[in-house]
C-alpha cells in the first residue's frame, strides 16, 4: 500500500511540475536544462526516446542542407548528418552554450565534420535566407515563448520547397497538440504536407510554397 501511495505521489509531482513549466514557458524561454543532457543521449535512454524513429521520419537524402533548432546534446542532430553524407551540410542552433559544447565533443568523438554549431536564439535570422532544405524542431517548440516569430524565422531558413518538421512527444512538459502545431506553421505560411503516428508521439510535416 505504502508503494501505492509512494508512486501516486511521485505522478502528482511530475504533473504539478510539468503544469507549472508549461505555464512559465509562455513567459520565459525555458529550454531543457544542460544538466539534463546524459538522460537525453545516454545510450539506455536512446533505446526508449524514439531517437531513431524520429530521425527516420525526416525522410533525409545524401547532399541536403539541414537545420535543427534546439538540438541539445545531438541526439537527433548527429545521425541526420551521417545520413546526409556525402555532401550535405547539419546545422544546428541553440540557445545554450554548454548543450552546443557537449554536442561538439560528442560529434568529434563521432568523426562527424559535416556540422556546424550557432549559438542563439531560435527568435533571430542566424542563417541565410532560403538556403535549407529541411528545419526540424522536436519537442522544442513549447519552448520557446514567441512561437509565430520563430516558425518564421524557419519559414525564412527554408528554400522553397523545403520541408518543416515538428515531432512532439506527450509526457514532454513543451508538448504541443496536433492542432496547434499546424495551426502555428499555417499561420507562418507554410501548408500541411503528411502527419506521422498518434497523438502522444506524432511528427507533422509541412512545405514552404
Amino acid at each position: 500500500m505504502i508503494a501505492v501511495w509512494i508512486l501516486l505521489a511521485l505522478v502528482g509531482a511530475f504533473v504539478l511540475v510539468s503544469l507549472v513549466w508549461r505555464w512559465a514557458s509562455r513567459v520565459w524561454t525555458l529550454p531543457c536544462p544542460s544538466l539534463f543532457a546524459g538522460l537525453l543521449d545516454g545510450s539506455v535512454m536512446q533505446r526508449f526516446n524514439g531517437s531513431r524513429t524520429i530521425v527516420d521520419r525526416l525522410n533525409l537524402h545524401p547532399g541536403e542542407k539541414i537545420l535543427e533548432i534546439g538540438p541539445g546534446p545531438g541526439r537527433l542532430l548527429i545521425p541526420a548528418a551521417k545520413r546526409i553524407l556525402p555532401g550535405g551540410e547539419a546545422v544546428g542552433v541553440d540557445i545554450q552554450q554548454k548543450m552546443l559544447d557537449r554536442l561538439k565533443r560528442r560529434a568529434d568523438q563521432e568523426g562527424v565534420t559535416n556540422l556546424r554549431l550557432i549559438h542563439g536564439n531560435a527568435t533571430e535570422p542566424h542563417v541565410a535566407e532560403s538556403s535549407f532544405d529541411l528545419v526540424f524542431l522536436c519537442t522544442v517548440l513549447g519552448e520557446i515563448p514567441n512561437q509565430p516569430v520563430a516558425l518564421a524565422q524557419c519559414f525564412r531558413a527554408l528554400k522553397p520547397g523545403g520541408v518543416l518538421s515538428i515531432t512532439e512527444q506527450f509526457g514532454d512538459p513543451h508538448y504541443q497538440s496536433r492542432p496547434r502545431v499546424r495551426q502555428l506553421a499555417e499561420a507562418a505560411g507554410f501548408r500541411s504536407r503528411d502527419l506521422v503516428g498518434s497523438f502522444w508521439f506524432f511528427t507533422a510535416n509541412f512545405v514552404k510554397p
